[in-house]
């Protein structure tokens, strides 16, 4: 079975911005609904929340190439990851320019 590698990375490029979309969103709903935890209860909170995200972040992104690898399949693991670090830093390009040209 021939893996389109290019849908691949585009869907997990996808899944990395549709998580820190929800994930800024709910820092933004969270600031308005809940109470502020003091200083370093904050800080701590912030720090799993940081650790929980980069664990989410790294599965989405690095879960299938590491698959491949695994499995013997070097260059399609690296062609993925590439293809999904370059669909994700489009959308940073277009999120961008979006927020440039409206604000």
């Amino acid at each position: 079975m021939k893996r389109n590698l290019f849908l691949i990375g585009f869907l997990q490029a996808i899944g990395v911005t549709a998580y820190c979309v929800l994930a800024g969103g709910f820092f933004l709903l969270a600031d308005k609904i809940f109470i502020a935890p003091p200083n370093f209860l904050g800080i701590v909170l912030m720090l799993i929340f940081l650790v929980f995200s980069v664990a989410v972040s790294g599965v989405i992104v690095f879960g299938y190439p590491a698959y491949l690898a695994f499995h013997q399949k070097i260059k399609d693991a690296l062609s993925l990851l590439i293809y999904t670090l370059l669909y994700t830093l489009g959308f940073v390009i277009v999120i961008i320019t979006i927020v440039t040209i409206l604000g």
